[in-house]
């Protein structure tokens, strides 16, 4: 048979006199058929992608409105998850400032005030990187199972606005889906203070008698309702004062109690060791006897950073830490006046973390209190040495697997980590 495909009106090749379509059109074809590679399969979103690109064809917006309102409501119900939200600190920092400089126009005019506060934050944090892992986080969350089409839709329509250009410059205010991540995180971010202006109360509460009014707003901040308790706080610029200068009054006496030989310090052995591992050369900088005033206002911000990013790297340290204080001011095989000291020092550390840490590690005159005599000499060991290496702690990590500390034993193999890229020399 010939090689060329014949027309269908052609005589067939097979030499049987008939045209070729009423002979082997219809069997070649199905050889065809057969032989043809399987067609790719479809995007398993590509029918949501093309229903939220057709939205942001429309001239009527509403439908975009409603589903980035979905959007947040998504964002709302799974939290602050890993890639939906602006970096946590950098939001405090820079919302907390924000809104003592804009303090006259919030009187004046709160909702202006609140989208200078939006526009700023999201110029501020609304980086390509940051709009990069938004977009990927959001596709990847539209294929959770469970969904429905319109959930599927906000998400895809979310991470359409959060694509960005390869190059050139680019306004973050244009992308709306920051808009969403802003309005979520600052009712996140206003809780979050609601909830330490009740620890705060609270705390005031135990030594000071209170209004009813006060107290049914700290009752229902208990269960989770922090508005009107702001609304108080805000209206009651002396109890507000009031707060204020009793956490001021609290951190003074923990830094003043931190400076007595006789007061246990608030670190675990291995809390330390990682600490002293991690800040050990903002430390030295910091304790170098050259410095002129300049240069140690920059020696102390380069070390307050470093403690703030310290903290950060290790959500579980403050964590551990505030649990083993209130655990301790409860403890009644010790004296009241120990007792007070860790009631104060869990308050204050949980409300200055990065200051209360930085002056246990500056005044602090007392050595963590080893959980066993074979770590005491381990510890002991350890500080003799006058350069530490990630080989240096091996055995401290070792032995607190041996005595199954899981916690420590990680907490050390971290300080491993960071000495293996930076050995330090005591």
């Amino acid at each position: 048979m010939s090689r060329e495909k014949p027309g269908r009106n052609d005589p067939c090749p097979c030499g049987s006199g008939k045209k070729y379509k009423a002979c082997h059109a219809a069997e070649d074809r199905a050889r065809e058929a057969a032989a043809a590679p399987p067609a790719p399969p479809q995007h398993p979103l590509a029918n949501d992608l093309q229903a939220a690109m057709n939205m942001l064809g429309e001239a009527d917006l509403t439908r975009v409105s409603e589903t980035l309102d979905r959007l947040g409501e998504l964002l709302t119900r799974w939290g602050p998850a890993p890639g939906l939200r602006f970096d946590a600190q950098a939001f405090d920092t820079y919302v907390s400032r924000e809104l003592e400089r804009l303090e006259s126009a919030v009187e004046r005019d709160p909702g202006q005030a609140r989208n200078v506060l939006r526009l700023g934050t999201v110029r501020e944090l609304g980086t390509r990187s940051f709009l990069e892992k938004l977009r990927a986080t959001l596709l990847a969350r539209a294929t959770t199972a469970g969904l429905t089409s319109e959930e599927r839709q906000a998400l895809c329509l979310g991470a359409l606005l959060a694509s960005t250009p390869k190059s050139g410059r680019f306004q973050p205010e244009d992308r709306p889906v920051l808009d969403v991540v802003f309005g979520v995180q600052f009712r996140e971010w206003g809780a979050s203070q609601g909830q330490k202006l009740a620890a705060k109360l609270e705390t005031l509460a135990e030594n000071a008698d209170l209004s009813d009014e006060a107290r049914e707003v700290l009752r229902k901040a208990g269960e989770g309702e922090m508005g009107p308790l702001v609304k108080y706080v805000e209206s009651a610029p002396r109890l507000a004062a009031r707060i204020a200068q009793e956490a001021r009054e609290r951190s003074e006496r923990v830094e003043a109690a931190m400076r007595q030989s006789n007061t246990p310090s608030v670190f675990a052995p291995e809390e330390l060791v990682w600490l002293t591992s991690v800040l050990w050369e903002p430390l030295n900088a910091l304790r170098s006897p050259d410095l002129d005033a300049q240069a140690r206002g920059k020696a102390v911000s380069s070390f307050l950073a470093s403690v703030r990013t310290a903290l950060d790297s290790d959500k579980q340290f403050l964590t551990g830490l505030l649990d083993r204080l209130r655990i301790l001011s409860k403890d009644a095989a010790l004296d009241e006046m120990t007792r007070d000291f860790y009631t104060d020092a869990a308050v204050a550390f949980e409300a200055e973390p990065v200051r209360m840490v930085l002056a246990a590690i500056l005044t602090s005159r007392s050595e963590p209190r080893a959980r066993s005599a074979e770590e005491q000499v381990v510890r002991a060991d350890l500080e003799a040495r006058t350069r530490w290496t990630a080989e240096d702690l091996e055995p401290y990590r070792e032995l607190l697997e041996r005595m199954n500390l899981p916690a420590p034993a990680e907490r050390i193999r971290r300080a491993q980590e960071w000495l293996r890229a930076h050995p330090i020399a005591m």
